[in-house]
């Protein structure tokens, strides 16, 4: 009997698990929690490209620093397209040339810094599912405190904004279930159930543009992880965006969980952003002209 209800608690967990939306997580909660969260924002890793305000060259730092060095950059009223990017695990010292990459194509680059509370989860893998789940909900609470300050701010174009994430941050960037991004660009994670997480869904609309690269060797989320036994895995988003129609999967042979040294990568990036910087925008203007025309054929009849 004791075994019978044990199983039933189990199920009622993983039902109650799969119902709450798990890509929405409220950033002013989540402060009182982690002392020193805002400062993810306030300290966040920015590359400005060149021209704004007359900059002959990208800035590169931290938004505190760029707003010393930049003193009018809060009343810069040009709207930027911008990419939020969600580092990974590491150090964001990692992430430095992605930061570049978008940064010289003109966009803005924006990516919380991670670690300002002394009380966010660190871990090296493998841990427990509820230790990797803690870090999933600091990880959205992020893109949640972004989405609300980065509107506060007048360079920014939030109709031309990207979600981008590496790794622990892909997973961040797939699972978030907002609607203020264009799209989304998923690097070394596989929108599998794993050792990582039993929750994989995909935040993102069917129609979403959605851009998963992956590395057909990664040795975290490809098929040979020791760590994943049991799980039926693909390696790669696939599966998970088989019915998307704006979606992208790009397997790379030969390649690991390090993707920055891939010679392509930088091309499938910038391509997908440029393709779909105005896919948002070109909706709107669609979706008014078909109600006028809607409008006129009734006044018509």
């Amino acid at each position: 009997m004791k075994k019978i209800l044990y199983i039933l608690m189990i199920f009622i967990t993983t039902i109650q698990a799969e119902t709450i939306d798990l890509g929405k997580v409220d950033c002013n909660k989540t402060a009182k929690e982690y002392p020193n969260f805002f400062d993810s924002f306030d300290k966040a890793y920015i590359g400005i490209p060149k021209g704004v305000l007359g900059r002959a060259e990208p800035f590169y730092g931290t938004f505190d620093q760029a707003l010393v060095k930049i003193p009018n950059l809060k009343k810069y009223t040009k709207k930027l397209p911008t990419v939020v990017y969600m580092q990974g695990s590491s150090k964001f010292d990692m992430d430095n040339k992605f930061m570049k990459w978008i940064t010289e194509a003109g966009y803005l680059f924006f990516a919380p810094n991670t670690y300002t509370s002394p009380k966010r989860i660190t871990y090296s893998s493998p841990v427990s599912k509820d230790i990797y789940e803690k870090v999933h909900a600091y990880r959205q609470a992020e893109i949640d405190l972004f989405v609300k300050r980065l509107s506060e701010l007048p360079f920014i174009d939030t109709k031309r904004m990207f979600l981008m994430g590496f790794s622990e941050g892909a997973l961040a960037s797939a699972r978030y279930s907002g609607d203020e991004f264009v799209g989304r660009i998923v690097l070394g994670w596989s929108c599998e159930a794993n050792y990582y997480t039993d929750y994989p869904k995909v935040g993102a609309k069917l129609d979403d543009p959605f851009l998963n690269i992956i590395g057909r060797d990664d040795k975290y989320f490809g098929t040979q992880n020791p760590w994943s036994r049991g799980y039926k895995l693909k390696g790669n988003c696939a599966d998970a965006l088989f019915k998307f129609t704006n979606a992208k999967v790009v397997l790379l042979p030969n390649t690991g969980h390090n993707l920055k040294d891939n010679i392509f990568v930088k091309d499938e990036i910038l391509g997908f952003i440029k393709l779909f910087k105005n896919y948002k925008t070109d909706k709107e203007k669609e979706k008014i002209k078909e109600q006028k025309e809607e409008k006129k054929n009734n006044s018509s009849e």
